[in-house]
């Protein structure tokens, strides 16, 4: 069986930004997307097709490319929105973590077994050390 993978928009603006701190980074672990399933989000795509990255248009091309993949699958994310839009809320009211909305929708992801997430690629290690410890989803 396949392995699945998850991948943070922060991964994937660094990979095509030459000016980010982590661009090397993301360069080396490419043969991750091209071996693994990986299962795509829709608010990490809103978040990776922000204004700055669709002006970049070799990266928008590229990025275009691996979208058209037969190992891309996009996760109907409906499920989860108001159960993380809550969560959202009520942690930055009680200021026990500043997270993106994006950020625990895709805890909330990871955490269901259902969906079969095997690691996540991510350069935003703190804010999904703990879940991925639960649920057994090695940080790549």
């Amino acid at each position: 069986m396949a392995r699945t993978v998850v991948v943070d928009s922060g991964y994937w603006l660094a990979l095509f930004d030459a000016r980010d701190q982590y661009h090397p980074q993301a360069q080396t672990k490419v043969h991750y997307i091209e071996s693994l399933i990986v299962a795509f989000p829709w608010p990490i795509l809103y978040e990776t097709l922000g204004t700055r990255f669709v002006k970049n248009r070799l990266g928008m091309a590229s990025f275009e490319r691996i979208l058209k993949r037969q190992n891309i699958h996009f996760i109907d994310d409906h499920v989860y929105r108001h159960s993380a839009l809550e969560s959202t809320l009520q942690e930055s009211q009680r200021g026990a973590r500043s997270i993106s909305l994006c950020d625990m929708l895709t805890r909330m992801l990871l955490q269901d077994e259902g969906l079969r997430i095997d690691s996540l690629l991510t350069f935003n290690v703190k804010d999904f050390a703990d879940v991925c410890r639960r649920a057994k989803v090695q940080i790549l």
